[in-house]
């Protein structure tokens, strides 16, 4: 000490109990596996445990884009409509039909529960009556698309009412 002056003692350190650092080890563990599960299957069902893929690779400036979208026709003269994948439209949104995208397109009646919430959220609309389960495929170059996309009829379902 000098002039007066008085220096601290520094702080007490303070360790976890074992089974403190054993429980957050294994919750880490734990979060890993569910990562490395939904990875494997590729699957987005456990959301945020889902596949890491989409963030693995760079995109290609000069590849091809996807968007995945349903069309139907409605009672009133058969009209062709797109299908609003969101909150407010169906209650299902466009990432949960192109997370389970494969399913879709193995077994086309699951558009039928699209349908099905249309209905229950709109009863007074015109109501679907065939659904088309498509895709644009957009050709890029620097990053810009250019051309017009190519439609994909990826599956298609006769709505049961």
């Amino acid at each position: 000490m000098t002039n007066g002056e008085m220096t601290a003692a520094p702080p007490e350190r303070k360790t976890l109990p074992r089974w403190a650092k054993g429980w957050r080890i294994a919750l880490a563990g734990l979060g890993m596996v569910a990562l490395l599960h939904g990875t494997l299957r590729d699957s987005d069902d456990y959301f945020p445990f889902g596949s890491m893929a989409q963030y693995a690779t760079a995109h290609n400036l000069n590849g091809q884009t996807r968007s995945t979208y349903i069309e139907a026709e409605t009672e009133a003269g058969g009209e062709l409509v797109r299908v609003p994948l969101n909150a407010t439209g169906t209650g299902i949104g466009r990432a949960e039909v192109e997370g389970q995208l494969g399913r879709f397109i193995e077994d086309p009646s699951l558009m039928q529960v699209i349908a099905d919430a249309f209905r229950q959220i709109h009863p007074d609309r015109d109501q679907y009556t065939y659904m088309y389960l498509m895709r644009d495929v957009y050709q890029l170059h620097d990053g810009y698309v250019v051309g017009d996309p190519e439609t994909v009829l990826l599956a298609e379902w006769e709505v049961i009412r």
